[in-house]
Formats: C-alpha cells, structure tokens, sequence
C-alpha cells in the first residue's frame, strides 16, 4: 500500500524513520515493475480467460515475478524455454541473461562443440539445431563463472515434415528457368558477398535455413500471444524445379503478377497439391544496371504460392551457424550494383527485409491480410505490416552495430488467433507444470490463479489504470498502401485498449433475440452469441441474414464434437480491421468457441471499425477444425 508523506509537516518526518521509507518506497517500486512487465505481457485473451496459457507461457509470468526461469545455475539463465519441453522444429531459438561480465554465452548441444553467442547489456540469444528426440543443452559463460546452465529440449520429428496424405506442410521450392543451371546472382567485386558460393545447392541450403527460421519463427510468436509454440510442418527438403516453358530473358521481361501465375500454373499438377504452400525462389533474378533494377523479381503471396526473387540470397544465411553474422553483418549494399531491398543500406538489413518479407508472404498463403492503420497503431503492425524488417531481432542482440532496443518482431492479436486455428498451423505436447493435467494439444487444461496471485494483483492494477485513462481515440481507418510503421502507442493507451475488451464484454443472446449482456445497450451494434444453436449442414461456417439485417454464422455440422466459431476476422477493403476471438475452452464453455453468432448491423461494424459507407467490408470466419468461408457484408455474396 502506497503511503503519502507529502501532507505532514517536516518536523514530522523523523530522520529515525527515513530509511525505513526509502526501503519500502524500493521494495513498492519493485513490486510496481513486476505488476507493470506483467500487466503489460498480458492480452485481451489473457484477460478475459481465454486462452489456457502452455507451460511456458506460465513460466514467463512467473519469472516477471522473479520466482522461476528455466533451470540456470552459475551466471546464464534461459528465459524463453524451460526444461523438458518439446519442439515441433528443429531449431531452437534462445534467449536469456548472463551476468559476471560474461561477453559471450556458449551452447552445446548434446555431444556437439559448443558455439559462442555474444551478450550485450547482460542479454544474449543463440540458434541451434535440434536432432529428432531428447537434446540436452549445457550453456556457460565467457570468461567463465559458475557452473554450466543445462536444461533437456526435445524435437518431436513426428510433427514435422510432409505427413501422411491430408497433412498440411510448406513446402520449399528453388526454381531454375529452362535455359539456366540454377545458380543465383551475387554482386560484384570488391561488393560483400561478390565470392559467396552460388550454385543451386548453396541457393537451396540457404533457403532451408531461411525456411526453417520462418517456422521457428511462427512458434516464437504464437508462443508471445500466449497460444502455444504452433507453427506449419516444414518439407526439409527442397525441390529443385525447372520451369520448361520459361528462359531467363523471358522472365525478366515479365512483371510480378506475370511470374507468379507462371509458377502457380506450373505447381498445379503436382501431387498432394490440396496438402502443400510452396515457398519458391527463383534463382534466375538478376541486377540490371543500366535501369538499377532487379529483373525477374517479384515477392507475392496468396493461394497455395508464396514466390520470391533469388537476388538477394546471397545475403541470406548458409546455415544454422551463419543465422547471428548474418543478422549482424554491418558491411554496406551499393543500391548502385545490386538490390538494397528496404533501403537501409546495410548487408544485415537486407537479410532481415528479405527473409522477412519471404513469411510476410507465407502469411498471406495462410489468409492473413496487411493490417489498417488501426490495427498498426499497435507498435507497427508486426509482420503484415512492416514489421517483417526487423526478423533480425529474434537472433541478434545488436542492430547497425549498436545494442538492440526495438520492438521484437510480432504476429498481430488477430492474426495470431486465426493461425490458432489454421489447417496448417500444427500444435505440440507440452511439459505441464506440477500440479495441472496437459490437454491433447499441450495447452493447461486449467490455469491456478489464487487469491493474491500475480494475474489478479495485474488485473486491479490494469484497472485502476484504465479507470483513471480517459478514452483512447483510435484513427479512422485507411489502407495501409505505404506500410510505414505507425508510433508505439504509450502504455497507459495500450493498457486502456486491452482492459476495453474486459469491462465492455459483448452482448449474450439466448437464441431468442434478447440480450442478456449490458443493460440498455441495443444489440444490433453488440456481437451476439447465440447457445444452444443449431449446426448448419455442410462443412464450412454459413452466413444467413436475419430479419432486421445482420448475418448469422453458424458453423458446420462436420466441425467435429465440441468444435465451434475459432475466429471472425473484419477486413475493409481487403485489410484487417479487427476480430473476434475464441481460443480456448469446449464449446458452450464461458469464453468457448460458440456454435452461432450473430453480427452486428453493417452500418454498426463499419463504425466500430472506423470504414466508410464506400469501403468494401469482408467478414472471414474460420472453425476449430480449420474450415473458412468468406462474405462480403455489403452484398452478402460468398468471397
């Protein structure tokens, strides 16, 4: 409890007592640091309960609190993974501390020779590779102190790979023209990169590591939004493709659209074709320099193609070994020469654009759209948006040579909770924490708050701060056609938008058309869930107009026992504009996926999403067992 001095007199202010004070005004401060990591960490979901946080996120929380990390003993602590838990990758991103001065943190896995990982500011992150089954990991410092951190992580191979027919994969692709041996264009000398290795084989390792960074990547983000390590099943090997009907010449006369229709048509007879995304490079781009332009490039996502110029590759990294130079390589692109794709001029920048940009379009393969400008508000949007140039920030702890501070890169709130329940977007078991049973998708089937825990102490504390916010204006919306990172929104704003979602919860309907949310609040601008509705028949989520004219969405009767609505997502004119959200619990469950909603009136959701009249307003449902179907609520017609 906060005690205020500032009305008593001087002389009543003992100097006996003034230590004291300064001691319970540290220990109070420190107590507000651990609640404002805490609140600050915390999602709507988090919130509202609706996400069954895995054992790891737990961890994290805990750790906010300063109770427990990963195991650590000596001066290296792990603070993004814990010991025992299983991977559905194979590379295993790490974070943590190293205190004692360390300059380096070194990783050995198993019986491996140990690599070494600079610290900065007392942080360090490492990339290594896992081998299918138990790996154990023994971490020390440089110089050395202490005894070694070690902690056991798994990689369960069963979930990874191209599957039995029906499941979901992304599947890597080195494209080579009729007329080409599959080599890829490095610069000129004396320009970094003029003597990296450029065969195909060397093209196509260092598009597996780039692949297998993306699908790390993916968990690593779902894992900060409190959803689990999900990410896709990855084809670890690549195939070479030769495009019959294609030269080199031919390519670079065509533009993007032009080139990725080739592609596409060229994929659509291959086998398992309904099962695979192909990421593809294509190793025929190259520098003209007469127009400093890149020719036979494009990068463009949608459908079951994500494709991408090879000019740039030879900036990517060559192996697992290479991810931390290669993020950290401050030497200059000459725009003149060769491709400085996003402009900062730096071989660092160009790998983190180019490998990000390579995800930004696997996200538009697994239906996620740019975000608007309310959406980016949101510390730049995350990896629809901008957000994809800062890749680097998820293995290196320096940028342009300088310590890292920038925002980490992010899959935003609703694109986070669609992949949740994407086809393609696989779960791992997890290692429960003592006490709490493991669901067959490793999330807790339970999460133990108690009296005077730390989300409660949060969530007071989140509400004061909300109460004492006046309200946040959100921009109107408009399209993100220059994806420029919008400012960080301060935390108190931020805080004021989570904590929105829990004091304002939407309107029930009890499948009659009453409400039984918020006293005198009309429901047609509230989202309504109606219980005990019936299926509709088919497999995709229907739309069905009501009477006064809103949508129902049911979903269908295939989705499966105790399946249900997992996400609506709200896009005007083809950008994310908002969702909704049902990440946890059965269905009927407080907080569950429901059967049926129904949405608010057009005139309703366009206002509550800032979009004009004129604006093309698309709502996007998709079920727990992966269905999506699509309709414009402007004309009621399937998209």
């Amino acid at each position: 409890m906060w005690t205020d001095f500032s009305s008593r007199g001087a002389d009543s202010a003992s100097a006996a007592i003034q230590p004291c004070v300064a001691g319970r005004r540290d220990d109070a401060m420190e107590r507000l640091r651990r609640l404002k990591h805490a609140v600050e960490s915390l999602t709507v979901s988090d919130v509202l309960g609706h996400v069954a946080p895995d054992s790891a996120s737990q961890d994290a929380t805990q750790a906010a609190d300063g109770d427990i990390c990963a195991p650590a003993s000596g001066d290296v602590r792990v603070t993004n993974l814990r010991h025992g838990e299983v991977l559905p990758y194979p590379l295993c991103l790490l974070e943590g501390t190293a205190s004692g001065g360390a300059t380096a943190v070194t990783v050995a896995v198993s019986d491996g020779a140990p690599a070494s990982f600079a610290v900065v500011g007392g942080a360090w992150k490492a990339a290594v590779d896992l081998a299918p089954g138990s790996n154990s990991l023994t971490l020390g410092a440089i110089p050395c102190g202490g005894d070694a951190t070690c902690l056991c992580v798994s990689y369960d191979a069963s979930a990874d790979g191209i599957g039995p027919p029906g499941t979901k994969a992304v599947r890597l692709v080195w494209l080579s023209a009729s007329d080409g041996d599959g080599s890829f264009e490095v610069p000129p000398p004396p320009h970094p990169g003029c003597d990296v290795p450029h065969t195909a084989a060397d093209g196509a390792a260092r598009l597996l590591t780039a692949g297998r960074l993306m699908q790390a990547a993916t968990a690593e983000m779902m894992h900060h939004q409190g959803l689990g390590r999900r990410t896709f099943r990855l084809v670890e090997d690549v195939t070479h493709h030769r495009l019959p009907h294609l030269t080199t010449r031919a390519a670079c006369r065509m533009d993007g659209q032009k080139l990725w229709s080739h592609v596409f048509e060229a994929a659509s007879g291959c086998a398992r074709r309904d099962d695979l995304i192909d990421v593809a490079v294509m190793s025929f781009s190259c520098w003209d320099r007469a127009a400093r332009k890149v020719r036979g490039h494009t990068a463009l996502g949608g459908g079951r193609l994500g494709l991408f110029g090879g000019s740039s590759v030879w900036c990517w990294p060559a192996n697992t070994a290479g991810l931390a130079s290669a993020f950290t390589d401050c030497g200059k692109v000459d725009g003149k020469v060769c491709l400085d794709d996003g402009g900062r001029g730096r071989v660092w920048a160009l790998a983190a654009t180019t490998v990000g940009a390579a995800l930004h379009e696997l996200g538009h393969c697994l239906s996620l759209p740019h975000p608007c400008l309310t959406v980016a508000a949101d510390r730049g949007g995350g990896i629809m948006a901008r957000g994809f140039d800062h890749l680097n920030r998820l293995v290196a702890v320096t940028e342009a040579g300088r310590p890292l501070t920038g925002e980490r890169p992010f899959w935003d709130r609703g694109c986070a909770a669609r992949l949740r329940w994407h086809p393609w977007i696989s779960a791992v078991g997890r290692v429960p924490p003592p006490g709490s049973a493991a669901t067959s998708d490793g999330s807790r089937d339970g999460a133990e708050t108690g009296g005077d825990g730390l989300l409660e102490r949060a969530l007071r504390a989140q509400k004061r701060l909300y109460d004492a916010t006046p309200a946040v204006p959100m921009p109107k919306h408009k399209s993100m056609a220059a994806a420029t990172p919008a400012p960080t929104p301060t935390t108190l704003d931020d805080l004021g938008r989570k904590i929105q979602g829990l004091l304002h919860p939407p309107a029930q309907d009890d499948g009659g058309g009453t409400s039984s949310g918020i006293t005198a609040v009309s429901t047609e601008d509230k989202l309504c869930v109606l219980s005990g509705a019936t299926l509709a028949p088919g497999r995709n989520p229907s739309f069905a107009p009501t009477t006064d004219g809103r949508l129902t969405v049911r979903v269908g009767r295939d989705v499966g026992a105790g399946g249900g609505l997992g996400h609506l997502g709200y896009y005007v004119n083809g950008d994310n504009a908002g969702h909704e959200e049902w990440v946890g619990g059965g269905m009927g469950q407080d907080g569950g996926p429901p059967a049926a909603v129904v949405l608010p009136t057009p005139a309703a959701l366009r206002a509550r999403l800032g979009a004009k009249a004129t604006d093309k307003l698309v709502v996007s449902a998709i079920d727990t067992a992966g269905n999506m179907e699509s309709m414009d609520y402007g004309t009621c017609n399937t998209v």
